[in-house]
């Protein structure tokens, strides 16, 4: 009796506190409260990105009674191999949750409910779901299993998106099932934040469309396309192929997942000829009107040729408009290395945008120590320097928008999970001037609407609309010899509508095209900026010129008079 009451006394006064916490442990359960994921919208609130409610299966190893013929039932159920479910149950002795599997069908769900097995139990989880499948997948990304961001706006704003967790405290019977919660011990979870994307489905579903049909067409590699709106910087669009479908992310290499639009650098060729120009019409060292000579196709003294023809005289209009090399060359001379510099700078060449997506990367300008005798004639038509898809086109915004260098703008807005704004992110924001107002004007008006009325571009001309742009066609270095290709191009085409107050810019980049088939930007590119443009306009609701309207109706009516 005396050893006994020894025992309780040690018992109720050395021992009660680990006793009792071991009993809370088995009387009670923590029941993890996940949060609902937040959705990602388009500019109209389209779901883009979306969760829905999962079961999925776990156990809790030290509640299982005859592990072998929980394993048997279980992996009968659910498809499971019967050995991995009894390894689960038994080496993991030690933990109190272990999951068998996850995101389970209502059909396996309800099976696993009615075996009725101590320690096996069901939990809802989230899954996320992308409705439109590849649609703007490389823009918002994807999750893995535990909806953890991975790529993309998914993965750049996870912490918003993901939300908090809560708990339940709640007393438990043997089979380890819910008998009711503990007062005081509940902790309600938080749904994560919604984002409201600057993107537009619908324009994004059109711009898709028409380079998935171009990158085709013309055998390429791959292609990048992006829609902006000048004055505020938004991306409407943006697209990459190849593509991939975030629902299925891990059945796709890296390489399709990969956002070329704002990853990948390439020398802009003749496309970055109108910042250049722009700059030396407003430095004075070139007047409109005025005739260069181009060499008939040839500069010996600066070992430099144009492509396709060869030019003698043109006027400074037309050598933009005709992309001549030689041109461009002698404008590069007379501004001179350090205004070429500094052009480049101020267009936003060699730095990051600053968009909210992962992976940009800001390409490359030289500092002025390492430029050659060479730079100076190289740098005035597209190479020497690197720009992404992004960097060009919001270069070119800053052409549309009066001068004004303007931060490309992914997200619009952040709702809170109630649906009220928590962040009204729709206001431009200029981070410098690139040329004048007056500059910006005169190089549409006179020089880059002539590229697609009579120039290069005139591929991409749409009736009823005045339309300003500039092709591009850069030679690609060799991977393997490290020299200038002659069989590898990039092939692009700039483009804005309507000239007189421009409401988008476009670019559109294909990379390695089959040279038999078309490689220049002029063949290959505007195309596409035409289909995206004549398709984009009326959507926005921007009308057809009335001058043009009416040349239009007079000519349907000579038509139906020759007839």
């Amino acid at each position: 009796m005396a050893a006994l009451g020894g025992h309780l006394v040690y018992i109720y006064v050395y021992s009660s506190e680990a006793l009792s916490a071991r009993a809370a442990k088995q009387h009670h359960m923590r029941i993890p409260i996940r949060p609902m994921r937040g959705n990602v919208l388009d500019a109209r609130l389209r779901v883009l990105a979306g969760s829905e409610e999962a079961k999925s299966v776990f156990a809790d190893p030290k509640i299982v009674e005859d592990a072998e013929a929980a394993a048997a039932q279980v992996s009968r159920v659910l498809g499971l191999d019967g050995c991995e479910v009894l390894s689960q149950l038994t080496n993991r002795s030690d933990r109190r949750f272990v999951w068998l599997k996850r995101r389970v069908s209502p059909e396996e769900a309800q099976a696993i409910h009615n075996l009725g097995l101590a320690g096996i139990a069901l939990v809802n989880e989230g899954v996320r779901v992308y409705p439109n499948r590849t649609l703007a997948a490389h823009i918002i990304g994807c999750v893995g299993i535990d909806e953890q961001g991975l790529e993309g706006i998914e993965r750049l704003f996870d912490e918003r998106l993901r939300g908090r967790e809560g708990e339940a405290y709640v007393l438990a019977d043997r089979r380890r099932r819910p008998i009711w919660a503990e007062s005081g011990h509940f902790v309600s979870a938080e749904d994560g934040q919604h984002l409201v994307l600057t993107l537009d489905a619908t324009i994004q579903a059109i711009v898709e469309e028409a380079l998935a049909e171009t990158v085709t067409r013309f055998r390429a590699v791959s292609g990048s396309a992006i829609v902006m709106e000048p004055s505020t910087g938004a991306i409407l669009a943006m697209a990459n192929v190849p593509t991939y479908d975030p629902n299925r992310y891990h059945e796709f290499p890296a390489e399709a997942r990969r956002n070329r639009a704002v990853t990948d650098t390439f020398p802009p060729g003749s496309s970055g000829k109108p910042f250049i120009a722009a700059a030396a019409l407003e430095a004075g060292v070139v007047k409109f009107g005025e005739v260069i000579y181009c060499e008939d196709g040839y500069w010996a003294a600066a070992k430099l040729h144009d492509a396709s023809h060869r030019y003698g005289n043109l006027t400074f209009e037309e050598g933009v408009q005709k992309s001549s090399n030689i041109m461009m060359g002698k404008l590069g001379l007379r501004l001179g290395n350090e205004r070429l510099y500094d052009t480049l700078v101020r267009f936003g060449f060699g730095r990051k945008t600053g968009v909210w997506l992962p992976g940009e990367n800001g390409g490359v300008v030289f500092s002025l120590p390492r430029w050659t005798r060479l730079s100076t004639t190289r740098v005035a038509f597209g190479q020497e320097f690197t720009a992404t898809p992004l960097q060009l086109v919001t270069a070119f915004a800053a052409i549309a928008n009066g001068g004004k260098l303007v931060r490309p703008k992914i997200l619009r807005g952040v709702l809170d999970n109630r649906g009220q704004v928590a962040a009204d992110l729709s206001e431009p924001e200029v981070v410098g001037r690139a040329i004048q107002a007056k500059t910006a004007r005169q190089m549409i008006d006179r020089v880059l609407v002539g590229v697609v009325e009579q120039g290069t571009g005139k591929a991409c001309r749409i009736p009823g609309y005045r339309i300003f742009g500039k092709t591009g066609t850069a030679q690609k270095v060799d991977p393997e010899t490290g020299a200038i290709s002659h069989t590898r191009y990039m092939a692009s085409f700039l483009a804005g509508a309507p000239a007189d107050n421009p409401r988008v810019v476009v670019v559109v980049i294909v990379d390695e095209p089959d040279k038999s088939i078309g490689y220049y930007g002029g063949t290959v590119a505007a195309p596409a900026a035409k289909r995206i443009l004549e398709q984009v306009l009326p959507y926005l609701g921007i009308q057809p010129t009335e001058a043009v309207a009416e040349s239009r109706e007079a000519h349907l009516v000579n038509e139906r008079v020759s007839d």
